[in-house]
């Protein structure tokens, strides 16, 4: 007995639902990843490039502030000699004034 609700119904309905699905990927699936690999591909070469571009850049300002902060460590610590040497000075005058005039001229900047 081959009827409506033997055998050949439900492979129908396989061979229909296997058709659609093909039909999805084919005409949805694999153009939206294909679009979106050519995106990722494209940005990820654009940042690439962008960094690339930029590391000199980077580096040379990194050495900018280097010597900029060794030449303030320089510049502080001589600043701190001076005023040792000012209040060394200041000390050994023993309120003396005109040897604490003399002090402030000699050691001032």
């Amino acid at each position: 007995m081959i009827g409506a609700g033997t055998i050949i119904s439900p492979i129908i309905k396989v061979v229909t639902t296997v058709a659609i699905l093909a039909a999805i990927y084919l005409f949805i699936i694999k153009p939206t990843l294909d679009t979106a690999e050519g995106i990722t591909s494209g940005v990820s070469e654009s940042i690439n490039e962008s960094f690339g571009s930029f590391t000199p850049d980077v580096q040379q300002s990194v050495r900018q502030a280097q010597k900029l902060q060794n030449a303030g460590q320089q510049a502080g610590q001589a600043q701190i000699q001076r005023a040792t040497k000012l209040l060394n000075c200041i000390n050994k005058a023993a309120g003396d004034v005109n040897r604490i005039s003399a002090c402030n001229q000699k050691f001032s900047p």
